[in-house]
């Protein structure tokens, strides 16, 4: 099996177009994609059977997901409680960074952390369990994605000894672990469904020997729950302690954005829950993994093509709404934006310097925000006023903007502090919602107070 990363940007391929062939992208941090969307059809021909038995148990769940999901549509969400390690962020450290990912860290005030361990390569996160067990005394909760490649898939043994190596080096943290990664992309090493129920079966042993760790996933990149659905209701030795999603929401623009002309992320996320409500499966807290919007003008480093790309400005702005969304649901116990420093899509460029992007500073502000608040939802009845509200027991605040015209406010609004998205202070007379969403804040004025001058038609 090949597992090689090569050097000077070389592509050495897969000529043999071989099941086996594994090889890691250190530059976009995933495997590079050396078969064609045809070449892995041809190649897994043979799985067909198991495909039609993943399309078959979808077709048996279509109608008790879509009525949970129309049940979940039509209530009216309560204001969630933002819990300290909700809104969260990946990092890739070793130790000759650690001390530069730590500032950062501190300086954000992000109180959870993900942190992907490579089957292949584990050593390099091991030797920060100090350092990790240090940053864990003082609040800060720690998830571990566990990355298959091609040989653990093929050797569940060798699976198992690998997560029993990285539980007990970290089970002191109390952390979540995520089995696995992407497992309905190929690339990975999974080919079809059988080989990750393999690995789950594998784990069930360490799990056992583990009781203080949480075990999250199947970890399905993208809006593809079919696979979820399969997992959940198929064959099952392994129940997960919470369902995880690489959320994408398809990245073409902002969160509010439709995908199949009706799933926007809210819909998404909600859709989600039902698929979980209505399997056999527990129904357990959804943690969304992973997340970004890859930036323009950043060439090889992009880590997906230019249609989805972003200028550094909506990338903050969607980084926001994508939080406040999720955690506006009530239905997500965690979201984490990968990652923290990157080329081409991180919140800090990996230069020399470590310059912090625009997203970073607009992170660290809606973590100050959010920091021991309730979050809601504007009701839908405002649009294209949107934003959501943020109160806790001395403040209430409003993040604002508008899909549609300039949005002029009643009079009556007290408005004490206006900031941009980044903690600027903004004009308070006669404020505007537009396109760029802004804070106000209102002291410590009644939410349903606040929503009630906010119903109000506008003077323009």
């Amino acid at each position: 099996m090949e597992n090689e990363t090569t050097s000077k940007g070389q592509h050495q391929g897969n000529p043999n177009r071989s099941r086996d062939h594994f090889r890691w992208d250190d530059r976009h941090h995933q495997p590079h994609t050396d078969l064609s969307k045809w070449q892995k059809f041809w190649a897994s021909r043979s799985d067909a059977a198991q495909f039609l038995r993943l399309l078959g148990r979808n077709v048996r769940q279509v109608r008790p997901v879509v009525r949970c999901y129309r049940t979940l549509l039509d209530e009216a969400p309560a204001p969630h409680a933002v819990a300290s390690d909700e809104f969260g962020v990946a990092i890739s450290p070793t130790r000759p960074t650690w001390d530069r990912y730590l500032e950062r860290v501190r300086d954000l005030g992000v109180g959870a952390l993900l942190i992907r361990i490579p089957s292949w390569a584990p050593d390099p996160v091991f030797e920060l369990r100090d350092q990790f067990e240090r940053l864990h005394g003082e609040g800060v909760s720690f998830t571990f994605t566990l990355l298959q490649d091609r040989s653990v898939v093929k050797d569940p043994g060798r699976w198992q000894e690998f997560v029993r190596a990285s539980a007990g080096h970290f089970a002191r943290l109390s952390p979540t672990f995520q089995v696995g990664h992407a497992v309905n992309r190929k690339k990975w090493g999974i080919w079809h469904p059988d080989e990750y129920v393999r690995l789950l079966e594998a784990t069930v042993e360490v799990r056992q020997e583990f009781p203080a760790c949480r075990w999250i996933g199947p970890p399905v990149i993208d809006f593809e729950y079919y696979f979820t659905t399969n997992y959940l209701v198929g064959r099952r030795h392994f129940d997960f302690d919470g369902v995880a999603a690489l959320l994408y929401v398809d990245r073409r623009g902002s969160p509010d954005a439709v995908q199949y002309r009706h799933f926007d992320l809210r819909r998404k996320i909600l859709l989600l829950r039902a698929v979980v409500q209505a399997s056999p499966h527990a129904d357990v807290p959804i943690h969304l993994t992973e997340f970004n919007w890859p930036l323009k003008g950043s060439g090889k480093h992009s880590p997906a093509g230019a249609h989805v790309q972003t200028d550094e400005a909506g990338q903050a702005r969607y980084l926001v709404l994508y939080y406040l969304t999720a955690a506006a649901t009530g239905q997500v116990a965690s979201v984490f934006w990968w990652q923290l420093v990157a080329r081409g899509y991180g919140l800090i460029d990996e230069d020399e310097a470590w310059t912090a992007r625009p997203a970073y500073r607009a992170f660290r502000t809606l973590l100050a925000r959010t920091r021991g608040c309730e979050v809601r939802a504007l009701p839908e009845r405002l649009r294209p006023l949107r934003g959501f509200l943020l109160s806790r027991a001395d403040e209430c605040t409003a993040l604002v903007y508008t899909t549609g015209a300039p949005h002029r406010f009643d009079p009556a609004l007290p408005v004490l502090e206006a900031t941009d998205l980044f903690g600027s202070p903004l004009p308070t007379s006669n404020p505007v919602a537009g396109p760029d969403p802004r804070y106000l804040s209102f002291g410590n004025g009644d939410a349903a107070e606040i929503l009630a001058i906010l119903a109000r038609a506008p003077s323009r």
